[in-house]
């Protein structure tokens, strides 16, 4: 069942599609159902990529983990350094049949989820592949940025984010290219990846804003905000 946009994004934001796929973690297995949301009035150029995700989209992921972590005695805040790393992974193996390529992780932040538990949100340098019939020969990808954010629930982990263009093919192609000028604006786009992790609903009650990291505070490509922890992982 798809994880619904809080309302404050519904109406510039809309479902594109869902996404299922497994891993584990210690001796729990574990089923992600990935929601992906795309730009209501986003211009056409945004359908130049060579997989089904566009470069400006948002996503949500609703975890099962069997057994419960209870049941094998551990608590989600526990085990959130062994998950984390994992469902960034997962995020990474999900979108990877849609053109986008994880170059490294920028930054990996402490920071509040919505309901008050402290999580990891990680910063991934990405390359987004381009559709080549629609773009020059000169441009195959363009740069982009993916965040992914994870905190910990009752019973398991809340995981969402987004991806947004740090560049447009026209300003890759070495010849004016008419039509393919992709609104750039990673500081908005940061903000409403911020709005979604922070007000999301993925623990069975309604969340709520929190101070988790501020629009204007979410890291870009030459600074980050204080507390950062220098781990990959």
């Amino acid at each position: 069942m798809p994880t619904d946009l809080p309302s404050s994004l519904t109406d510039e934001w809309q479902l594109l599609g869902t996404r299922s796929g497994s891993t584990s973690v210690l001796v729990a297995s574990i089923t992600a159902e990935t929601t992906l949301y795309e730009p209501v009035d986003e211009p056409a150029t945004a359908a130049i990529g060579a997989g089904d995700i566009p470069v400006r989209s948002l996503f949500a992921v609703d975890l099962s983990i069997s057994p419960s972590l209870s049941t094998i005695g551990i608590t989600p805040d526990a085990a959130l350094s062994k998950a984390a790393p994992k469902a960034k992974s997962q995020f990474v193996d999900t979108v990877a049949d849609d053109g986008l390529t994880v170059e490294e992780t920028r930054d990996v932040l402490e920071f509040e989820g919505p309901n008050g538990a402290a999580g990891k949100w990680y910063v991934l340098d990405t390359s987004y592949a381009v559709e080549p019939d629609r773009t020059p020969d000169d441009v195959d990808r363009i740069a982009a940025e993916a965040n992914v954010a994870v905190w910990p629930t009752a019973e398991s982990y809340g995981v969402a984010g987004g991806v947004l263009p740090l560049e447009s093919v026209a300003d890759r192609a070495d010849d004016s290219v008419d039509g393919l000028v992709l609104d750039v604006n990673p500081e908005r786009d940061r903000e409403t990846i911020t709005t979604l992790i922070q007000t999301v609903d993925l623990d069975g009650a309604d969340a709520t804003e929190t101070d988790a990291v501020p629009g204007d505070e979410v890291p870009d490509e030459a600074t980050a905000p204080d507390g950062p922890s220098d781990a990959d992982a």
